[in-house]
């Protein structure tokens, strides 16, 4: 989120700046995760690329095209490796959001 600081005159004028700006924040903007957009065949592991500098805790699937059932893998996460699998029996595409 950008704000205009070189507009602000005033309190006032610095309180709505925030305002504004601090409410059209999203789940990103909020959180330190980031989102992957992966596509996974049936009953197969991905890798994808942990841009976190740490191993995240907690995933959530925020869109999901399919009938698979994506869960995390039995490979352990690492600070450049992040490992989910598609336990179904179609092929998934999906968007995941990973946070710590």
């Amino acid at each position: 989120m950008i704000f205009k600081f070189s507009v602000i005159k005033n309190l006032q004028s610095l309180i709505l700046e925030l305002k504004n700006g601090l409410t059209k924040l999203d789940l990103l903007d909020n959180t330190e995760s980031f989102e992957a957009k992966i596509e996974i065949k049936p009953r197969s592991e991905i890798k994808i690329q942990n841009k976190l500098l740490f191993i995240p805790s907690k995933y959530i699937i925020v869109s999901q095209e399919g009938e698979g059932q994506i869960t995390k893998s039995t490979t352990s996460w690492t600070t450049r490796k992040l490992f989910l699998k598609n336990n179904g029996n179609r092929a998934v595409k999906a968007t995941v959001i990973f946070m710590r």
